[in-house]
């Protein structure tokens, strides 16, 4: 025998029906959903529903979004389950280059305090959100509370003396990732205190001219004979749980390593991968080594990653 889940939505501040807003209902260990919308009057209803836990969300451009837990027993009829969904808050603005042009292209990433595998800390809101061609951006619909804000992109080739095709080192010049308002951590950029229904706008952020610092190191120790597959994959620390993107050289014959990035603080850690597939991908197998360091004002060389010999049980 099936159970039923029905309810209503209504605004948390003034408890006004909150009609139109889209809901669906995920069954836990179940791929797929369930979708329905709420009437006229916010009313919602799913029916032929098998015994299990569940998690119901609410979407609505109007409001922040809203996860409930929700367990059902064989048969049972859970009916009158007020929903109140809080007015969202947004953050709008727009983003330049020195010279007020916009990028050719750039996401927003939203941070905030979370948890990630049972750890408090600094995450990513939501992913990444899309700025347009001309560097108008807005958040996605938001909860009150304390948001940092990311940018990351590519600024416009400049018109002048460019040639047609850049190199790809001319390209990477041109690659930006900061933290508002120019912050190398979170601790160190400037957040935004939301609060319920509010929407920030008139946001006018400027990109920081680009600054790439050259890393240079060996990879020493038990390595495979083969490092035809071997790489140094650099992930910078911005004081997150989250990984924000991450990237790095192959190790030379000689097991030596050149890597450029922007001031920070990094991880490197020495990778086996796959070979590459006919699209081109490659995949992480096997980590043997990391040190961290960090990347200032000046190239950095003489980096020494030691990869001990793999450990051997006594019987």
């Amino acid at each position: 025998m099936n159970g039923t889940i029905s309810g209503y939505l209504v605004n948390a501040v003034t408890g006004e029906i909150a009609s139109s807003s889209e809901l669906s209902l995920t069954r836990a260990g179940v791929r797929g959903q369930s979708l329905t919308q709420a009437d006229r009057r916010g009313h919602f209803t799913f029916t032929s529903l098998p015994s299990g836990r569940y998690s119901l969300g609410v979407y609505d451009n109007r409001y922040a979004p809203l996860y409930r837990n929700l367990s059902l027993e064989e048969g049972e009829t859970i009916d009158d389950l007020e929903i109140s969904l809080t007015p969202a808050a947004f953050i709008k603005g727009r983003i330049l280059d020195e010279e007020g042009h916009p990028p050719q292209g750039c996401h927003l990433t939203l941070i905030r305090q979370g948890n990630r595998r049972g750890r408090s800390g600094y995450v990513s809101d939501s992913g990444d959100h899309k700025v347009t061609e001309d560097g108008y951006f807005s958040s996605p619909p938001l909860n009150p509370g304390r948001y940092f804000l990311r940018f990351a992109g590519i600024l416009r080739k400049p018109t002048a003396n460019s040639p047609s095709q850049p190199t790809p080192e001319a390209m990477q010049q041109r690659i930006f990732d900061f933290l508002y308002p120019n912050a190398e951590e979170v601790k160190e950029a400037s957040p935004f205190d939301l609060q319920i229904g509010q929407t920030m706008t008139d946001l006018e952020v400027r990109i920081p001219r680009p600054i790439w610092r050259t890393v240079r190191g060996k990879v020493t120790g038990a390595l495979p004979e083969n490092l035809a597959n071997m790489c140094v994959m650099f992930t910078r620390d911005r004081g997150m749980l989250d990984d924000l993107g991450g990237g790095g050289p192959e190790i030379q014959a000689d097991g030596t390593f050149e890597y450029d990035v922007r001031p920070g603080r990094y991880r490197l850690s020495v990778w086996e991968m796959t070979s590459p597939t006919q699209e081109g991908f490659t995949q992480m197998t096997k980590q043997f080594a990391s040190v961290e360091v960090v990347v200032g004002p000046q190239d950095l060389d003489g980096i020494e990653i030691q990869v001990s010999p793999p450990t051997t049980g006594k019987d």
